[in-house]
């Protein structure tokens, strides 16, 4: 094997989690490790993909900017003070994308995405020319790390899309970043969005049917019941590693994921799909979608499926809601969260900001930053449907309605599609609020943004430009 130095300050992790109150990542110490030393046991495997995970709550990316940050800055969640020396967020806000903060914002982000995917990539050829008896696990180990890894690169290139390129509804066959599944990787020219997607959906389907050994096969319950999905007492049989599956890309967050890709790639038929087997399995009682407790779990764990660890979340949120700092966010618009009345979506809020990470669930979970719940594919389906049986889109609306106590007035198959609309946009302004998926619902649509002063057409211009170095891929 050819032997290549890699760095490894964030990448070389232990899951050292056996007790909800320990930590549950832990960096070692930075050296140096070789492509020999690193996969010469099932430990190092652990290792690296616990890594990917790491790397990816950075604050550039889930950690910060692509949640709480940036992406909801530019959906205009927050009222931002064109004065405040966090000039990216003005900038932002504008969409003055080429403004040398906002620039620099989207490079890093442009930067660290590459830089995982390439991991992945490694990650990937590694464990497929590795036997299943190599593994502790044997085959749970080898389809696990290789199911995951695929999901990582999935969906780490669906979100540089989602931030560097067109939407499919303003320019399908634009060329705008490159997919690149091989490591180390030299030439890679962007390919088309609908050729991009495919890839996308391929490496997502991959993940899923590899996760299913053992998120649907072997046990189950580490990814369905909410009491192991995070930070349950005890480890499953196979390990610590496979403890806290929530905050893994487990089989029912990659179905979601496909739900939300086959969206953004106009395929309805298959996003409904993948909608409906998440729906069902609530129907089944296997998900709940009932939570009556939002006043004490504002991160709704009960229906999340996969979130980001932070462990630093709290502290570096806690200037931003702070009323006397220059970079606070204060919340745009808090009498839409307050109205109706009923609706508990209203206590994300704590006076003028948002509450997802200054309310202290656990000492552990207010350090998971949302990213895939159940809600989501109640609206998928929705609007998957709403064309040709308005009546079933609405009940997929009420179903989630109602679970946030917003029961009327109750919606039904006589709306109109412009009622429709309003009602599925007022849904993931809502439930969204700092996971970053509101500004990516706006440019898959590419309907207006709604905010205090009514609406803002963006005239689709909601894509980053490609940085000028593309040294990361």
């Amino acid at each position: 094997m050819k032997t290549r130095k890699i760095y490894l300050a964030l990448l070389l992790l232990a899951a050292t989690m056996t007790t909800a109150c320990e930590e549950w990542l832990k960096i070692e110490p930075e050296y140096e490790i070789t492509d020999t030393d690193l996969y010469k046991n099932t430990a190092g495997y652990y290792k690296v993909i616990n890594g990917l995970y790491r790397q990816m709550s950075d604050f550039s990316l889930y950690g910060k900017e692509l949640s709480w940050g940036m992406t909801d800055v530019w959906a205009r969640y927050y009222a931002i003070d064109p004065a405040s020396d966090y000039k990216s967020y003005p900038q932002m806000y504008n969409l003055e994308y080429e403004a040398k903060e906002a620039a620099s914002a989207a490079s890093a982000a442009w930067s660290a995405g590459y830089k995982i995917i390439a991991q992945a990539n490694d990650l990937i050829a590694n464990t497929e020319k590795t036997g299943a008896d190599f593994f502790t696990n044997e085959e749970v180990d080898r389809n696990t790390i290789l199911g995951e890894a695929y999901a990582i690169r999935g969906m780490m290139h669906f979100d540089l899309l989602r931030l560097f390129g067109a939407s499919l509804e303003v320019d399908a066959d634009g060329r705008y970043i490159p997919y690149v599944e091989t490591y180390p990787s030299t030439v890679n020219p962007p390919i088309s969005n609908r050729d991009f997607m495919a890839k996308v959906i391929d490496d997502l389907e991959k993940a899923r049917d590899l996760l299913k050994t053992l998120d649907v096969e072997v046990n189950p319950s580490y990814a369905t019941s909410t009491a192991y999905r995070f930070f349950a007492s005890t480890n499953p049989p196979q390990g610590k590693f496979y403890n806290n599956r929530g905050t893994r890309l487990n089989y029912y967050a990659v179905t979601v994921l496909l739900a939300r890709a086959c969206l953004w790639a106009q395929e309805t038929g298959d996003a409904l799909t993948y909608a409906q087997e998440i729906i069902d399995l609530v129907t089944a009682g296997t998900f709940k979608m009932d939570e009556t407790s939002i006043s004490t779990d504002p991160k709704i764990f009960l229906e999340l499926l996969f979130g980001f660890y932070q462990d630093k979340l709290v502290d570096t949120y806690e200037p931003y809601i702070n009323a006397t700092n220059s970079r606070r966010l204060t919340i745009d618009d808090r009498t839409f969260f307050e109205t109706p009345g009923s609706d508990q979506r209203a206590i994300f809020l704590n006076r003028n900001f948002m509450q997802k990470y200054s309310y202290n669930v656990s000492a552990e979970k207010d350090k998971v930053i949302p990213n895939i719940r159940i809600s989501e594919a109640y609206y998928i389906a929705a609007e998957c449907l709403y064309k040709t049986d308005m009546a079933a889109a609405a009940a997929n609306l009420m179903v989630v309605r109602t679970a946030r106590k917003y029961e009327t007035p109750a919606l039904s198959g006589d709306m109109t599609e412009d009622a429709f609309w309003e009602a599925l946009t007022y849904e993931y302004r809502k439930e969204f609020i700092g996971e970053g998926q509101l500004i990516f619902f706006y440019k898959r649509t590419n309907r207006p943004i709604i905010f205090s002063e009514g609406s803002f057409d963006h005239k689709g211009k909601l894509s980053l430009p490609v940085p000028d170095s593309e040294s990361a891929i």
